[in-house]
């Protein structure tokens, strides 16, 4: 073992994904986003074909607990507050239009009201889109979901008013704590130890999880496990190969050492679902919270930090608006460089 810092650390030499060496991309990071201790460096798989990134080295399982001493909160936003309510309707009325639900509450047009209120904020699509976790409305004997790492259970309270028997999983106490007030199911702990069994799911998600586990594998494995036969996985991750990540390099958001311990392009995702033992594979880019990771990225390249309640200048949000336009609309022509991955697969 390796102490760096307060944070007990272990050597990943070789790439998760396909076993390959990796070369130093960028070397003695420090967190600037949550001020956790250590300095860090990040591999790139040498084989084109993968691109993966990880921490080398990165934090043991038992002391990566510290790396989130400082880590926002997700039980801190007030659940009623007028925004909250607000993306819930209009998540409601998008999933309505767009994957088949009968939820909507409003005639026509006004049925239409998400696609027209994403034409005042460019992106409010892919972030409702996330909402509901990319999923059609279920068959009635295909409605059980796990949403691993659920947070403060926003998505699971919608995807419950949309007819879905919601469950969650959470690390966060206080997170776990803030669901289960909106009267949600969610257990404390993460995927292996809450140790539910074989096909208790008929749709297992996850958003901005996978990169913080240390076997990705194993998560996916477990996943499938615990999936029904012809059940759905949905995993949600950033992208390694980010237009962003291209653009602002060591200050990309999305690199967040040392909690993101690896992040997949989307080659390596596809191949990583597949040695799982999933199949009808997918894999695509989206350009959701292109703007806010264009306002961390920037921040952290001018001064060296991120404040997550600073409100940026002007000039900064604009240019960050603008990126999220033009990402919106290579997104929407299949691009594969978007902000954020989405994996589909099937058991």
């Amino acid at each position: 073992m390796i102490s760096d810092a307060s944070i007990e650390t272990s050597r990943q030499a070789n790439c998760v994904v396909c076993g390959a060496a990796g070369s130093y991309k960028y070397r003695d990071l420090t967190d600037r986003l949550f001020g956790s201790p250590g300095r860090w460096s990040i591999r790139e798989c040498n084989d084109p074909q993968c691109l993966s990134l990880w921490l080398d080295p990165r934090p043991t399982e038992v002391d990566i607990g510290k790396a989130y001493q400082h880590y926002y909160t997700h039980g801190q936003a007030d659940p009623n507050s007028l925004i909250k309510r607000l993306v819930k309707f209009l998540a409601r009325e998008l999933a309505a239009v767009r994957y088949g639900y009968a939820s909507s509450q409003l005639p026509w047009p006004g049925k239409h009201l998400a696609h027209l209120a994403a034409a005042f904020y460019p992106g409010l699509v892919a972030h409702l889109d996330l909402m509901v976790r990319y999923l059609p409305a279920p068959a009635l004997d295909r409605r059980r979901l796990l949403d691993v790492g659920c947070g403060d259970g926003e998505a699971l309270e919608i995807l419950r008013g949309l007819g879905w028997q919601a469950e969650g999983v959470e690390f966060d106490a206080s997170a776990v704590s803030a669901a289960r007030q909106r009267g949600l199911q969610v257990w404390h702990g993460g995927l292996d130890s809450a140790a539910f069994p074989d096909k208790s799911f008929d749709v297992v998600t996850s958003s901005h999880v996978i990169e913080h586990v240390h076997s990705p594998q194993k998560f996916l494995q477990e996943s499938l496990r615990i999936l029904a036969d012809g059940g759905t996985l949905i995993a949600v991750t950033p992208n390694a190969v980010a237009r962003c990540h291209t653009r602002h390099g060591v200050n990309w958001r999305g690199l967040e050492p040392p909690r993101h311990l690896f992040l997949a392009s989307p080659d390596a995702l596809h191949a990583l679902a597949v040695k799982a033992g999933f199949r009808s594979v997918s894999v695509q880019s989206t350009s959701r919270a292109v703007a806010l990771s264009e306002i961390a990225s920037m921040s952290l390249t001018s001064t060296g930090r991120y404040q997550w309640d600073a409100k940026p200048s002007t000039v900064t949000w604009l240019r960050a608006q603008f990126y999220q336009v033009v990402e919106s609309v290579r997104t929407d022509a299949n691009s594969l460089d978007g902000n954020e991955l989405v994996l589909t697969a099937l058991k």
